[in-house]
């Protein structure tokens, strides 16, 4: 009968995991991908009002190419972009590219558009600004943000960039752009045609194979570390399984720690997640820059970046306790009563990683 609970307790447990893989898909607003839905369509006339007041009509831009950016104020990724759209601007600015802004908070955070516009007075983009509206979100099938829009001045798009994406792609579509009657886009824009022939560029380790095991920058250390606590709490819930099967006292002692070191893993991969998405958020310790912006914006489901953090804090949380509950159970944990309420509570923290896993995953790759 024992058996019988045991295989009983550990199928519940990989069926449960089963399920959760299989749910429907979180979806992120931070998905970086070119997409050519819009491609060859005509942009919609509409009017918006700009951060001071003034007011814009899409048709009087007719003519000149625009390259339109939609982003929030406190959008972490949004800000690492704005910086290579200055730039952009910069190059193509004397060969009739117009840039526009759209401040989505209006519609999807009203609360911090106050803020926005003091922040965007301090520092201003040198482009206008304007209020996303019911109009505006029409006419661009808005999707998310970051999310970058190239009309060619006949007023039709041509691709459009959601998510994050470098110097060299954004160049790359604007090439794209009908700048003259004559000529081609990217001829006509040395800077950008400059640019252009960047993205061809093949990555080193392709001359130098050994290169790849060379971090290139600080910015690769989040992506490899962060395996350690998904490899480690995969492999402690599945030696609990087995030892449900197959009790003994060094399965349980290895199972015990293997969540030491997975509780302890998390440490590195916060660190680095944190000084990720500070590095983009002007000077002074990455770290702590990050740590307060992620702080500040916890509980801001509509940002992908927030959701990741807030999941992989509850898997956190969820691993700390189980490690506490070993650390003074120890081998009684996994048996008796206590046993079921702890394999749930392990299913429960690999839910959390999954999902933590498919949205970080998700901002980066669809």
């Amino acid at each position: 009968m024992r058996n019988r609970r045991r295989r009983g307790s550990a199928l519940a447990l990989w069926t449960t995991c089963v399920l959760f893989l299989q749910a429907n898909a979180v979806r992120a607003a931070l998905i970086s991908v070119a997409s050519e839905a819009l491609t060859g369509k005509p942009v919609p006339d509409f009017q918006a009002e700009t951060l001071d007041g003034k007011r814009i009509q899409f048709s009087e831009l007719r003519g000149q190419a625009v390259v339109v950016n939609f982003f929030a104020s406190w959008c972490p990724v949004c800000q690492a972009e704005n910086p290579q759209l200055r730039q952009l601007q910069a190059e193509l600015a004397g060969h009739g590219v117009r840039f526009l802004g759209v401040l989505v908070d209006s519609v999807e955070t009203p609360e911090t558009v106050d803020e926005a516009r003091k922040a965007l007075a301090r520092d201003p983009l040198p482009y206008p600004v304007v209020l996303m509206n019911d109009t505006v979100r029409g006419a661009f099938q808005y999707e998310g943000f970051p999310a970058t829009y190239f009309v060619r001045s006949d007023g039709v798009f041509t691709t459009t960039l959601l998510g994050y994406h470098p110097l060299e792609k954004l160049a790359s579509v604007a090439g794209q752009l009908q700048l003259t009657t004559s000529t081609d886009a990217a001829a006509a824009i040395p800077g950008a045609k400059a640019t252009l022939s960047q993205t061809s560029a093949h990555p080193p380790w392709e001359k130098a194979p050994w290169l790849a095991l060379v971090p290139r920058a600080w910015k690769q250390w989040h992506p490899l570390v962060v395996h350690f606590p998904i490899v480690l709490l995969l492999l402690e819930a599945g030696v609990v399984v087995f030892y449900c099967c197959r009790p003994s006292e060094n399965i349980e002692r290895l199972s015990r720690l293997l969540l030491w070191f997975a509780v302890l893993s998390f440490g590195p991969a916060i660190y680095t997640g944190l000084n990720d998405v500070g590095s983009d958020l002007g000077p002074g310790w990455a770290f702590w820059n990050g740590l307060r912006d992620r702080l500040g914006h916890l509980f801001l489901f509509r940002s992908s970046v927030s959701l990741h953090v807030f999941l992989v804090l509850l898997c956190l949380l969820i691993s700390t306790v189980r490690l506490v509950w070993r650390v003074r159970s120890r081998e009684r944990a996994l048996n008796g009563r206590q046993r079921a309420v702890f394999l749930v509570s392990t299913a429960l923290g690999l839910w959390m990683l999954l999902g933590a896993g498919q949205v970080g995953g998700a901002i980066s790759h669809r």
